[in-house]
């Protein structure tokens, strides 16, 4: 298994006032990225697993289970937030399922 895909985990940051906007803003701050296997959620698996088709689904192995906090992950160069649905029992390493954000 390759794992060639680099995937991004970032916080959402403090929600603050800009006066000039007018607008509350929320930045987003990176907390570590990692290569991982990405692939899609086969619809089997989404029925099995989820309950439901759902698209965008897909499932992120990794070397180790992170230890660190965060909100959401960015997948590659792609502009999509991807949040946690659930965790795979695996032999080797860690896998989990996550879903594309409609937010």
């Amino acid at each position: 298994m390759r794992y060639d895909t680099k995937v991004t985990f970032w916080s959402e940051g403090t929600d603050k006032y800009n006066p000039i906007a007018h607008k509350h803003e929320i930045k987003a701050k990176k907390v570590a990225s990692e290569y991982c296997n990405v692939t899609d959620l086969g619809t089997s698996k989404q029925v099995e697993l989820l309950g439901a088709l759902k698209e965008g689904s897909k499932t992120i192995r990794m070397v180790a289970l992170p230890k660190f906090k965060y909100d959401y992950i960015t997948v590659g160069k792609d502009s999509y937030k991807y949040r946690f649905l659930g965790s795979l029992n695996v032999l080797k390493g860690y896998a989990m399922i996550v879903g594309r954000d409609n937010g």
